[in-house]
């Protein structure tokens, strides 16, 4: 398996690092995952799993002063997961804002 250049390489190295990004999803991949995360969320077990995810994530800060800085990005990330998960499960429905 080849090592993974980071953006943070030094010299070309890094200039010629791939993108950090995820790669970009066909229509027919994004589809697929859209339409497994509704099938997964509108179950009784998935709506124990939105509960969960809801309670203990997206309703708690994600930030409080005294923090480090940090924290409050890695809980955004977090959040930004967990709404990408439900968007996507709500456009598979055709339910979503847009």
């Amino acid at each position: 398996m080849a090592d993974i250049i980071d953006i943070n390489a030094p010299g070309w190295q890094g200039v010629e690092a791939e993108s950090p990004l995820p790669v970009p999803e066909t229509e027919s991949q994004q589809g697929k995952v859209d339409r497994a995360l509704a099938h997964i969320l509108d179950t009784p077990d998935g709506e124990v799993l939105y509960s969960w995810l809801e309670n203990n994530f997206l309703l708690q800060p994600t930030w409080a002063p005294g923090y480090d800085t940090d924290f409050g990005f890695f809980r955004e990330g977090q959040n930004t997961l967990i709404r990408e998960m439900i968007h996507r499960a709500a456009r598979a429905r055709g339910t979503h804002d847009g």
